[in-house]
């Protein structure tokens, strides 16, 4: 079979099974039916859809041409991956209903990050049993919001729905500033529409693709390589399925990745900073963008020192500006990314391992400042170093070519943000997704197949649901071990056989 035919085969296979997923989503009714959700018939799906996937990228990899109408027909075949799943139920995820709930808060003028969900639930209940606590704990003003939001709760079935579905509702917002722009926007829209949200994140998904085509071409390689991001299942499944807003920040990573390599090191920082405000950790980026544009020898602005400085002032000038809506409760802005970075740990790898290390020494006896017990604690600093240390050796140890190609730019971006994934205590399959447009210039074998192991994930919930939980410590296992021994593998192999510079 002629590779185009190939491709175009393995497109419609992949309809026919993000179809299935979309049929297969209606036996996922929030609170009801656990037992019986079809969540291995899902895992079926979902590794199928990754077996086709895998084909087309190994496909489009062994091309070296760079073909306009094969990349315009796998596009549209990848808009179509996205049109099934639009309409679809989420499958395992409720993230989606604090996005609504924040844009209907923040579309009625109210700070989102001053309340938790659950104030608003226990309004009525604290105002009428307990009046005195409720006016030692809320002034005037926050009362008025309160009351305003309680009333927004009950103002339609759908919207008593949703924010009765908010998970972990004790805690405040952690999404930065302009995932809240967004959700508001999708709330003016048409409020309490998950559609809507999807479409939005459409549009993200879109500016995603066309920077990473544009860096392909910007480096002179294949463009039909960033189909390794628009048609990869975990990109479109969290995005257009569980509807997790990352594609915001991811977006805005690809615009970083393209201005680098044009170094248009002014405009890197702007996108930087509005991928910050997205999602925060690509914050750790920029000190690699100031040695790239400390480097760099073709600037308008000669002095080092002033050019570094002014994308410093533009980078923590945006972000700052980004947060001057929600300034007026100070620190409490915080208050839910705190408890989030303190308390979460789920599906982690490296720091599963060094908590189990640290607890063969040290008794875990409750909550300590920044995490919740000590073994947790040490496996935090532990992590810092190793990235502080990396860091340290990309940005003064590492020996730099003396004429580096373009794409060399790039490839300290993707070690840290790879690194931060896989070090970090909460490993969700949708924060993968930031790693995949690299994928697409640095073609590790590893990571795609990483992309389709981490659907292993959602088979905690199934062992959850049929009470057999003594599996699930194992799932993590078979998850990262192929991908961690495959890594290996890579590495020593580049090592041992590097490839010719081009």
């Amino acid at each position: 079979m002629r590779p185009r035919t190939l491709l175009i085969f393995l497109g419609i296979v992949s309809i026919a099974l993000y179809g299935a997923m979309w049929y297969l989503s209606y036996q996922f009714n929030w609170g009801e039916g656990y037992r019986d959700r079809p969540i291995l018939v899902y895992l079926a799906i979902y590794f199928s859809l990754f077996v086709c996937y895998a084909g087309a990228v190994w496909v489009i990899w062994k091309r070296t041409e760079d073909d306009h109408r094969l990349l315009w027909t796998l596009i549209v075949l990848g808009l179509l991956f996205r049109a099934t799943l639009l309409p679809a139920q989420q499958i395992q995820e409720d993230d989606v209903y604090r996005y609504l709930w924040d844009g209907k808060v923040f579309a009625h003028n109210v700070n989102p990050y001053k309340f938790a969900p659950e104030e608003v639930n226990r309004f009525k209940e604290l105002l009428i049993q307990d009046r005195e606590e409720f006016e030692q704990t809320y002034d005037l003003q926050s009362a008025a919001e309160l009351s305003l939001l309680y009333d927004l709760k009950w103002e339609s079935p759908e919207s008593l729905v949703y924010q009765e579905r908010i998970n972990h509702p004790e805690v405040a917002t952690i999404y930065p500033p302009l995932a809240q722009m967004m959700f508001r926007l999708a709330h003016q829209i048409k409020p309490d529409s998950i559609i809507t949200l999807r479409l939005l994140f459409l549009v993200f998904d879109g500016v995603a693709l066309m920077f990473i085509v544009l860096t392909l071409h910007a480096l002179g390689m294949n463009r039909l390589w960033a189909m390794v991001y628009f048609w990869c299942p975990l990109v479109i499944k969290e995005t257009f399925n569980s509807t997790h807003l990352d594609i915001i920040g991811i977006a805005m990573l690809c615009g970083v990745l393209f201005c680098v390599v044009q170094r248009r090191f002014f405009s890197a920082y702007a996108f930087l900073a509005f991928s910050v405000v997205g999602k925060l950790y690509p914050a750790i980026l920029l000190p690699l963008i100031l040695k790239q544009q400390w480097r760099a020898d073709d600037s308008k602005v000669i002095n080092q020192w002033l050019r570094c400085g002014l994308g410093v002032l533009l980078f923590g000038g945006l972000v700052a500006f980004f947060y001057m809506p929600f300034l007026e409760i100070g620190s409490q802005n915080f208050s839910g990314l705190k408890a989030f970075a303190t308390r979460w740990q789920q599906n982690d790898s490296i720091f599963a391992l060094l908590v189990g290390f640290f607890g063969l020494f040290v008794e875990s006896s409750g909550p300590v400042p920044f995490s919740y017990d000590l073994p947790s604690l040490l496996a935090k600093i532990t992590v810092a170093l190793i990235l502080g240390a990396v860091m340290l050796y990309l940005l003064f140890w590492r020996k730099e070519p003396e004429n580096p190609e373009p794409k060399a730019a790039l490839e300290p971006l993707f070690i840290i943000m790879a690194m931060v994934f896989l070090l970090s205590p909460v490993q969700n399959p949708w924060y993968l997704s930031w790693i995949v447009p690299f994928l697409c210039i640095f073609p590790w074998r590893s990571g795609i197949l990483l992309t389709g192991l981490v659907g292993l994930y959602y088979l905690d919930f199934y062992f959850d649901y049929q009470d057999i939980n003594q599996y699930a410590p194992w799932i993590p296992w078979f998850e990262y071990i192929p991908f961690y021994l495959f890594l290996g593998w890579e590495i020593w192999k580049s090592m041992r056989f590097p490839k010719p510079s081009e």
